[in-house]
Parts: C-alpha cells; structure tokens; sequence
C-alpha cells in the first residue's frame, strides 16, 4: 500500500506499523521500548509522530509504533511540534536517568542538555524491555514491574525469587541503558550453590541435555561463543526473529514456546546422566 511520508510517498506492507515502515525507508524515528523481536508497547512515547488519515482534515498525534499504515495516510515525522514534545519527554527521561550514556546522547539530539524536574538517579527507564524480552523470547516470565509512580521498578518476584531465571542473558542483552542485572544475579546464586547445573543453552532449548563445567564463567566456554558468532546477536533474539519471520534455522524450532512455560523450574532437577558441555 501507499502513504506519504514526510512529504514523499512510501510503500508499506499490509498490517506494518508507521515506526517499522518509517524505518524501512531509512527514516531515523526514536523508540525507547521498541525491538523488533518483541510485539509493540508504546511506554516510551519517543516515537510519536504526526498522522492524517485519507479525507481528514485534522493532525493527530499518535505513537508510531502502534499505529498501523493504511493507504493514502499522511505520516509527517520531524515537525516542529514533534520535536518540542518528544524534547519534553526526553527531559523526564534525562530526570530519571541522568547518568545513563543512551539517554544523554539522545537528548542532545533533541538540544535537551537539562532538565527542569526532579532527579532520580535510576539507570532503568522503565522501557519494558527486559521484562517483555523474558516473556515473549525466554517464556521465563522470571522478572517483572513492581510497585506504582515513582517507585515503579524491574525486579525478581518478591524480590528474591530468581529460580524461574535461566541466566540467559536476554534482559541484559535488550536493555538500552545497562540497567538490567538480572543475569549477573542469578549466575552469582548459582555459582554460589555450586554443584553441577544444566547449561544454559540446555536451558534454552539448543542442546539436549548438556551440564556446565565452567561454573557458569560463559565467557570462557566455547559453546557460548559459537552460539553468538553463529547468530551474530544473542541466539534467543536471532530465534525469535526468525520465528516472527517464518524462517527456521539451525537451532531454531519450527513452533514457538508458550509464554507459560518454566525452563529453569523444569529442568533444573533433571541433572543426573547428562554430558557436560
């Protein structure tokens, strides 16, 4: 189908949200909280742009990653108004994450180099990433947000619970700020315990049945870097992808896991006769 974008006209795929097809044309929208192995969530507000549907008259403002396109949409994405709300937002990020090397490079994109509300000091933006990311790629559901308004924050159940973990590394690896720490925790609680564990590509779904050697110190072990050379992102991420694709490739199975799923829970206890990788 056929919209205009920034005054030119683009082609876009049937059911392509106004941020995918903006940036299949080579436009730079921000977006914060958008990956794209995960299902939109327009938390961020960064990406908003300017929209008129065919025969309307008005402007709206929307969030471009969860508008779909349709034909003969008008999309208009650096204006005026644009930039001084998304210089707006920026600012309330800059407060609550003042020290974070991402926000700060994007802010002064915007000409935003302080901020006229309170400071927080909280590396985590709030973006959802990382919880998403261990719903819809991992199906761990291992973390999540707790608490309301301010004190809103990513953490384990309860605080403690990390056994539903698989210290993948996803949340780490999707996190725009370097928040997340959820890997190096669990890993810390697993050294911790000692004893033998699964690897955490058995825990992933890519080998059958293989345990650690290494403690859980990946990076010295062969199998991880295989695993990352060969996707040239993280595996999980490069499986999802390929599942949203329709594609399968070596290590990626041809149905998606269930969001309900327990990979750690299930076959952590499953320990005894297996080959250590």
């Amino acid at each position: 189908m056929k919209f205009t974008l920034n005054g030119g006209t683009r082609q876009a795929r049937d059911g392509q949200t106004v941020l995918d097809a903006a940036r299949a044309a080579g436009v730079d929208i921000p977006a914060a909280c958008a990956h794209e192995a995960l299902e939109p969530y327009g938390a961020c507000r960064l990406c908003i742009v300017e929209v008129r549907e065919r025969g309307k008259k008005r402007w709206r403002v929307v969030t471009s990653c969860l508008y779909p396109v349709a034909e003969g949409l008008e999309v208009r994405c650096d204006t005026r108004k644009i930039r001084k709300l998304r210089a707006f937002l920026l600012e309330l990020l800059l407060a609550r994450s003042p020290n974070a090397p991402y926000v700060k490079e994007l802010a002064a994109r915007y000409g935003v180099s302080k901020t006229r509300f309170s400071r927080l000091d909280d590396d985590c933006i709030l973006c959802g990433l990382c919880v998403r990311a261990c719903a819809e790629v991992v199906g761990a559901n291992a973390i999540g947000f707790s608490r309301r308004g301010i004190g809103r924050k990513v953490d384990s159940p309860y605080g403690i619970d990390h056994s539903k973990c698989i210290a993948c590394g996803v949340c780490t690896f999707v996190c725009p700020t370097g928040a997340v720490q959820m890997e190096y925790a669990r890993v810390m609680e697993l050294r911790a315990q000692g004893g033998e564990h699964l690897c955490r590509y058995t825990l992933m779904g890519f080998l059958p049945d293989a345990v650690c050697s290494l403690n859980y110190e990946c990076a010295r072990c062969e199998i991880d870097q295989k695993y990352r050379a060969e996707a040239g992102t993280h595996p999980l991420v490069a499986r999802a992808l390929a599942l949203k694709s329709g594609v399968t490739g070596k290590g990626a199975p041809r149905k998606k896991a269930s969001r309900g799923r327990k990979p750690a829970a299930s076959r952590a206890k499953r320990s005894s006769g297996r080959r250590r990788g």
